[in-house]
């Protein structure tokens, strides 16, 4: 069987037809492989800002909100899936303190300077935006 669209007057119908013999060898029109065209846009060379500095291989370095320097603010959309610290711990910079899940992929957000944890703001399962304050330091 073979299910067809079929469209008569404007009005499409969807049928399904039993193929009783096959005389044709190939199973429609053969039309001609034209390539898509891909159209290159230049891109803009990478900041190198952030290359000096030293991070966790797969973490990504949260920023401190520019208002509140005692505060660790999300970088990102996601969902809190693991706080590997609690408040009162000392952390140094680029320390795991949260892991969030984005796009079904685990992202680990690093501390971004030596401190001790005063509070946590999110626990597991909460969903959290771009800026959101994670955690605060003393």
């Amino acid at each position: 069987m073979k299910k067809l669209r079929i469209t008569v007057n404007g009005k499409e119908y969807e049928v399904e037809v039993e193929v009783l013999e096959d005389t044709d060898s190939s199973s429609g029109p053969q039309l001609p492989f034209v390539p898509p065209v891909a159209q290159v846009t230049p891109m803009t060379p990478p900041s190198t800002a952030f290359a000096s500095e030293p991070r966790q291989k797969g973490a990504f370095k949260a920023s401190t909100s520019a208002s509140d320097a005692n505060s660790l603010t999300s970088p990102m959309n996601g969902v809190v899936i693991e706080v590997p610290v609690k408040p009162g711990d000392s952390v140094k910079e680029g320390q795991v303190v949260v892991i969030l899940e984005a796009m079904k992929m685990k992202t680990n957000i690093s501390s971004s300077r030596d401190g001790v944890i005063a509070d946590i703001k999110v626990k597991v399962n909460d969903s959290v935006e771009s800026g959101q304050v994670l955690l605060t330091y003393k």
